[in-house]
């Protein structure tokens, strides 16, 4: 299989290589592909909850509500596991 690829794209994928943790090219491109089969495998009210959540968070934050970070992530991850 051959692929074109944007210049963008390219140096992210040679800036990752850069780092070490990635073998081959292969690895990074596997990687992205598993990622987006994830996404894709996320059901779409589920990602609705999730952003309702984010605005409402966005909102306290404007009206100066505030919560403490750690609760706030204990209580993501409980609820979208």
């Amino acid at each position: 299989m051959e692929i074109s690829l944007s210049r963008d794209f390219d140096n992210f994928i040679k800036e990752q290589m850069a780092t070490g943790l990635y073998k081959s090219v292969n690895d990074i491109i596997q990687e992205a592909l598993s990622l987006l089969i994830s996404r894709k495998s996320i059901p779409q009210s589920r990602i609705d909850m999730l952003n309702k959540d984010i605005e409402e968070a966005l909102s306290d934050l404007e009206q100066g509500k505030h919560k403490d970070g750690h609760e706030v992530m204990r209580n993501l991850i409980a609820k979208y596991e």
